[in-house]
């Protein structure tokens, strides 16, 4: 483990004035383990301890396997100890230290019988929640490159998506073609999310059995994993010509993205950037359709899980800081052509923010 990452669960155990922090993490949640150690696991959750006193970290894993690849992996590293739960329990190693507070972090997804077990020896639980994530909002540049490799693949993989509209593919069909060329670039994972149609499309789903008709919208949310860093683009392609409305509405679309970006630096109110984005769509009539009955946020951040905080939405109070990436995508339904989409990750500079993705900003056509 890195010292920075050792200096963050000392920090956390300080704040929270707690001589052990426990950091957990389940299989559909496992950032902040992975932002911890650099590792992956394959069972169903593993774990971070940190002893104040001593200085001690302690990692429990769930599955047989992921503790023999830990330990070929963090072999050497000084007071790192895998453990999983055919050794000593957490509950014991606590109890030996006469351990009886404890800073947690996934409290939310921490299993029930084990905080029993805890509670049953006199441990009582402090939250921790957000200090982990907090921390995570702002990015390395070694971890920008890391979010630029990841949507690299999204930029490789879109002509694909495009290609497959053409050729009159079925929505299952259009996702097993990216999601091959995707791991064939060396993906570990893709969240994606797609539709078809047009006014009676109200968001993007999960693949279906559609395939698009001549003027018929296709969207999609693509979002690479690499080496535990999802990014993301969001596009808008129109099955044959776009017609003049599809075009109209989609000008606004990147107009609101436009606005939301030249907002998008350090010492603005992420709220402000909402504002910008919806108030492009208040100014043509469409303010109906930025409320939460049409549409979830106008951007999050990126990094280890696929949709970060912090989120872009009205009365969110965050300052942006340098460092930071977000994806920005003013994605809602128009009662004149169905849902659109249309997103960028950036990375917050010193004085603005630069663009991440290189996939072309445009409304699509596909033949």
């Amino acid at each position: 483990m890195r010292q920075e990452r050792l200096a963050i669960l000392k920090a956390m155990s300080e704040k929270f004035d707690v001589p052990a922090v426990l950091v957990y993490s389940c299989a559909w949640r496992k950032e902040n383990f992975r932002y911890l150690t650099g590792l992956n696991f394959y069972g169903s959750n593993a774990m971070v301890l940190y002893l104040r006193d001593t200085g001690e970290v302690f990692m429990f894993l769930s599955s047989p396997y992921d503790e023999s690849r830990a330990g070929a992996e963090l072999k050497g590293v000084q007071g790192f100890l895998p453990m999983n739960g055919r050794g000593l329990s957490l509950a014991r190693l606590l109890e030996s230290r006469n351990i009886k507070a404890l800073g947690l972090s996934g409290g939310g997804l921490f299993p029930a019988p084990q905080a029993k077990a805890l509670r049953d020896r006199g441990v009582e639980f402090k939250s921790a929640e957000g200090f982990i994530e907090r921390i995570r909002y702002r990015k390395t540049a070694e971890e920008v490159e890391c979010l630029r490799a990841a949507v690299h693949l999204a930029d490789r993989a879109f002509p694909v998506f495009v290609d497959a509209i053409s050729r009159g593919l079925n929505e299952f069909r259009i996702v097993a073609e990216v999601e091959y060329a995707l791991k064939k670039m060396g993906a570990e994972d893709n969240f994606m999310l797609i539709s078809t149609g047009r006014k009676e499309v109200y968001g993007m789903t999960p693949p279906m059995n559609r395939v698009a008709k001549p003027g018929d919208l296709v969207l999609t949310e693509l979002t690479p994993q690499l080496n535990g860093w999802w990014c993301q683009i969001c596009r808008t392609v129109v099955k044959g010509e776009p017609s003049g409305v599809q075009k109209r509405i989609f000008d606004i679309f990147m107009e609101a993205e436009e606005a939301g970006l030249a907002l998008t630096r350090p010492g603005v109110n992420i709220t402000e950037v909402a504002k910008a984005e919806n108030d492009v769509f208040r100014k043509y009539g469409y303010g109906d359709y930025i409320t939460s009955r049409y549409t979830r946020v106008r951007g999050h951040g990126h990094g280890m899980h696929l949709d970060e905080a912090p989120t872009v939405n009205e009365g969110v109070d965050l300052v942006i800081e340098e460092g930071m990436v977000i994806v920005i995508h003013p994605n809602t339904y128009n009662p004149e052509t169905g849902y659109m989409v249309m997103g960028d990750p950036v990375v917050v500079t010193k004085d603005g923010n630069r663009m991440l993705s290189t996939t072309e900003r445009r409304l699509f056509q596909a033949e």
